[in-house]
């Protein structure tokens, strides 16, 4: 008889390792992600304008998720002058 060797199946970074289920997102509206950043509402469409915060927008309905607004705006964060 044949014996397989079990397959070895890659892991994706947005599974947790307890259930192999994907990670929740967490999804956020406008003034949640300007509360999170500290900054206005109208920032926040600033930045959806420049295509800096990626977004969802289904119909009228606009939804975060925020660890990938976390993520883009580390790529604009800067090392401070005065270290």
């Amino acid at each position: 008889m044949m014996q397989f060797s079990p397959l070895k199946i890659a892991q994706n970074p947005m599974q947790t390792e307890i259930n192999n289920k994907p990670a929740p997102v967490e999804w956020v509206n406008k003034s949640d992600i300007a509360r999170h950043f500290k900054c206005s509402v109208r920032h926040v469409n600033e930045l959806m304008n420049r295509r800096i915060l990626p977004f969802l927008k289904i119909g009228r309905f606009v939804r975060f998720d925020l660890a990938a607004c976390d993520e883009a705006i580390k790529k604009y964060q800067t090392d401070s002058l005065f270290a």
